[in-house]
């Protein structure tokens, strides 16, 4: 077996693996997969089980009020190979969901990471929340914003110093040609920029940067140091 294939030969197996239960297990799998054909300029005609088209499927969330919420799941779709997108149903009483667009194993892994993101904030919020009650403080939306919004801060960093690290890495977290395509023909989809509120007092840029740590040290932002061999 000449080196080429052994290489098909392992990517193979990490996509196999990539059906794993196991969250960070999948995920690992999946981009080291994806980094090791970006690296060996190997297309995934050459895979076995990947000579098909794959089609681009939608992920949908829970429904969620917060406007924070589309903070959160913009940053992890942009890093985790997909794109996001807010739902909003009629009579929902101000109720949407986040629907995740990219190839399966992808969109199912980044709604997952994301669903933990969103727990971990929260547990978060009962923390900070603890601390104003306290004071005699309110702990409410702007001080939630201050918060994720540094969280999300964070976790770009995060994904930033990854792609540093690894040009194949990098390419590997492109989101595909065709998911973007997918999105641009959806009817009637309108994009609108996440905005990040700036700190504009002493308090806010104290939760942005308390935020930023816990983004920077999510611990499924990146599975860099599962990718080595």
């Amino acid at each position: 077996m000449d080196d080429n294939n052994k290489i098909i030969d392992k990517i193979e197996k990490l996509i196999s693996l990539s059906g794993s239960s196991n969250e960070n297990e999948a995920r690992a799998a999946m981009l080291k997969a994806q980094e090791l054909m970006a690296k060996y300029e190997i297309d995934r005609e050459q895979i076995k089980g990947q000579e098909k088209e794959r089609p681009v499927v939608g992920f949908t969330s829970s429904p969620y009020r917060e406007e924070w919420i589309n903070m959160v799941s913009s940053v992890i779709a942009e890093n985790f190979r997909c794109r996001s997108i807010s739902i909003v149903k009629n009579n929902s009483g101000g109720s949407f969901r986040i629907r995740f667009y990219g190839y399966e194993e992808d969109a199912e892994i980044c709604i997952n990471i994301f669903n933990y993101a969103v727990q971990v904030i929260r547990k978060k919020f009962i923390t900070l929340r603890a601390i104003y009650a306290e004071a005699k403080r309110e702990f409410g939306k702007s001080e939630k914003t201050n918060y994720v919004t540094g969280f999300c801060c964070g976790l770009e960093k995060n994904f930033k110093e990854q792609r540093e690290q690894s040009k194949s890495f990098a390419l590997a977290l492109v989101t595909p040609k065709a998911v973007d395509d997918f999105i641009a023909a959806l009817p009637g989809l309108e994009v609108q920029p996440i905005k990040m509120d700036d700190a504009r007092s002493r308090e806010a840029a104290l939760l942005q940067r308390t935020g930023f740590v816990d983004g920077k040290t999510f611990q499924n932002a990146g599975d860099a140091a599962r990718l080595e061999n």
